[in-house]
């Protein structure tokens, strides 16, 4: 769609009422530069007969940020008319409008100018749709079948003109797009669609729950019972990006973690963790299936564009229960400005969603995290690498965090990262906990003093009061606080379900975990967490769910090592030989996992194949001797049945005050035996455990 011209002239009050007025207009027309003087003859054509048209010849070349005018055009027509030809597929402005129509959900018609292919990057939004062929010499009757199909999408047209159409012959009219002249086999139409797609990356409302004009009325069959979502649980889906640059992909991480985190900490809205959401980046599932899948009513989407040194937003709401489209907006800003804007549409966001703010909701709205877009994008690089919860995971993650650091010190939330990093170092066997759980809490309170309202820098500073202190109380108060200060931060409730677990409160575990669940309902972590704290309350109804809960999670990641442990460790009826294959393909894929050769020493000692079991042990040593808890060797004791050697072992983790101790104070009927055991007893009694003391 390059070089175009302002169509049609200014009226008589000198205005020009398809640019400045979009929503007088019903139908935009989309087509590629060199077929202007066809699309113009159809353009005056259907003006003759009533219809509102915008069409758009501004000159917008290719490389050139897209008007917010065209923007705003699409969004307010109710029928986009895609002018097709052999030019259509060379036009990057075409499949950007298409795009973004279809997203919009508005109808799309195609009309074919002359014998064409569907074009490769517009296949996936056409599959199914009637066309019209408005080919040289049959242009009456194909003006009066797009009348006619105009007519039934709700387009206004002329009485006279709509009679007129109504009695003429439909020949011009066809059934469901194919392209003309030549023919596919299923196998080869499906790796085309699939291949189109991609090409077009659309957003995931352009790619399922569009309502496209077709020659059938006949819709795919929908679930019988959905649940009614609830519209005040939010999920920020990933921005679509128009434009390969690293920059521009950073950006888009940026703004949505921007978005979700400055929603998550307001009242009366439940918002989905954004590690959830991104999940669904580029999903080809429809709005109500990803709300099902989330448990969310109402879906933020949109998308990023950069050029000439400027930054375009257009985010859209969806009911996802109706697919209905709700508030929507373009913001439109230079690069220097984008930490701004997202302040800007955070706010109008948040505003749109409550039906108002307060004060203090706008003053907090109105704070940034950093002035430095850098320092935010390797925030949010660092996050997705202590996700991954292994080795090379957190060594990256603890770069990424540090450089934030270093590009801005008062940027709180890098300091809370590197915190949650180094308190898991020494869980995960990577670290001891007398130099990691030290520096975790400082770096929670440094984050806390430059923010005193971060709910999650309360969370991190609860843990380890938890996990390393022993401060049980004073990690109480904070994992409440930190929940106080944000309740929709799924990690304070998962960390908060398992102080409750190790501490004897079972009562409260499950709505801990399950609150934890519906924030993140996609973490491999939660899920398995959720199903181990399931299986130690010993509740045959929870037992139950945490089975389904570690099938999910490894049907995500297969060689999941916490849930592998759970399968073939916890539940019964399991090959033990199929684990140890399992383990040992899952330890090829991550290796220096210490814990990974902790489950294959104890899954081959117990089908008595002793011998490769001390192999594994002797391993574990040599490699991760300075790093290893005590209490895991204290493990191999247990099972290979030396309860004192085993004691002893869990005594010197007690000595440097090992997060990984707790577990066996309340773990559950495998180490039940132990909580009879004076020794045992006497041990959790000197760190003042809730469960031993009198």
């Amino acid at each position: 769609m390059a070089l175009k011209q302002s169509f049609p002239v200014n009226d008589s009050s000198g205005r020009n009422p398809y640019v400045k007025l979009p929503m007088s207009t019903e139908v935009f027309i989309s087509y590629a530069a060199k077929d202007r003087t066809r699309v113009l003859d159809l353009v005056e054509r259907l003006r003759a007969a009533g219809v509102s048209v915008w069409i758009d010849q501004m000159g917008i070349e290719g490389a050139t940020m897209w008007s917010q005018e065209i923007v705003a055009a699409i969004r307010s027509c109710k029928v986009l008319i895609l002018a097709i030809s052999e030019n259509s597929a060379g036009s990057e402005n075409v499949v950007k409008e298409v795009a973004l129509a279809s997203e919009g959900r508005k109808r799309i018609l195609p009309v074919y100018l002359a014998q064409a292919e569907i074009p490769e990057s517009m296949a996936y939004q056409l599959a199914g749709i009637q066309r019209i062929e408005f080919f040289e010499e049959q242009e009456d009757a194909a003006l009066q079948a797009i009348i006619r199909a105009l007519s039934k999408l709700g387009v206004n047209v002329a009485d006279e003109a709509s009679a007129a159409a109504a009695g003429a012959s439909n020949i011009a009219a066809h059934g469901a797009n194919h392209p003309t002249g030549k023919n596919e086999t299923k196998g080869e139409a499906a790796v085309w669609l699939k291949v189109a797609a991609a090409v077009v990356g659309l957003a995931v409302l352009g790619m399922a729950g569009t309502f496209f004009f077709g020659s059938s009325t006949t819709t795919a069959p929908m679930p019988i019972a959905l649940a009614t979502l609830d519209t005040n649980r939010v999920v920020v889906l990933p921005f679509k990006v128009i434009g390969t640059s690293n920059e521009t992909a950073d950006m888009g991480d940026g703004l949505v973690s921007t978005l979700t985190s400055k929603l998550q900490p307001l009242q009366n809205l439940v918002v989905i963790a954004k590690e959830s959401a991104r999940k669904f980046k580029d999903s080809e599932r429809s709005p109500r299936e990803i709300g099902q899948a989330l448990g969310t009513g109402t879906i933020v989407t949109g998308e990023i564009q950069t050029g000439s040194g400027n930054i375009q937003v257009n985010i859209q709401l969806i009911n996802a229960n109706t697919e209905s489209l709700g508030w929507g907006s373009t913001f439109t800003k230079t690069k220097d400005e984008f930490l701004d804007m997202q302040n800007e549409i955070a706010t109008k966001l948040a505003s749109e969603l409550k039906g108002g703010l307060d004060a203090a909701e706008a003053q907090q709205l109105a704070q940034k995290a950093t002035n430095n877009a850098e320092a935010q994008a390797e925030y949010e690089a660092g996050r997705r690498e202590w996700n991954r919860r292994n080795k090379d995971g957190f060594e990256s993650a603890i770069k990424h965090f540090e450089r934030a650091i270093e590009l801005d010190p008062n940027y709180a939330d890098p300091y809370v990262g590197l915190s949650n990093t180094y308190a898991l170092l020494s869980i995960y066997n990577f670290a001891s906990p007398g130099d990691s759980m030290p520096k975790s809490k400082q770096l929670a309170e440094k984050a806390m003093s430059i923010n005193p309202n971060m709910g999650s820098a309360y969370t991190a500073i609860a843990f380890v009061q938890h996990q390393y202190d022993y401060e049980w109380e004073d990690a109480e108060s904070n994992f409440k606080k930190g929940i106080e200060l944000n309740p929709n931060n799924a990690t304070g409730y998962h960390w908060h379900a398992i102080s409750l677990l190790q501490t004897g409160q079972i009562e409260r575990v499950y709505p801990a975990i399950s609150k934890a669940r519906e924030l993140d309902p996609q973490s491999m972590i939660i899920k398995n967490d959720f199903a181990t704290l399931c299986w130690l309350t010993e509740i045959e109804a929870y037992e139950r769910e945490a089975k389904q809960l570690v099938n999910e999670a490894l049907k995500i990641d297969p060689y999941f090592h916490p849930a592998l442990r759970l399968k073939f460790f916890n539940f019964d009826n399991h090959d033990l030989g199929e684990g140890i294959k399992l383990f040992q393909r899952a330890r090829e894929i991550y290796p220096n996992q210490p814990q990974m050769l902790l489950s294959l020493f104890e899954l081959n000692w117990k089908i008595g194949n002793k011998q490769k079991a001390l192999e594994y042990v002797v391993e574990l040593l040599d490699k991760h001797k300075d790093t290893i808890n005590r209490s895991l060797i204290a493990e191999f004791y247990f099972e290979m049945g030396k309860l004192e050697d085993g004691l002893r072992w869990l005594e010197k983790s007690a000595e440097i005050r090992e997060p990984t101790l707790l577990r066996f104070a309340n773990d559950g009927p495998r180490f039940k035996y132990l909580q009879k055991e004076p020794r045992f007893r006497e041990l959790f009694k000197k760190i003042n455990h809730p469960l031993y003391v009198d």
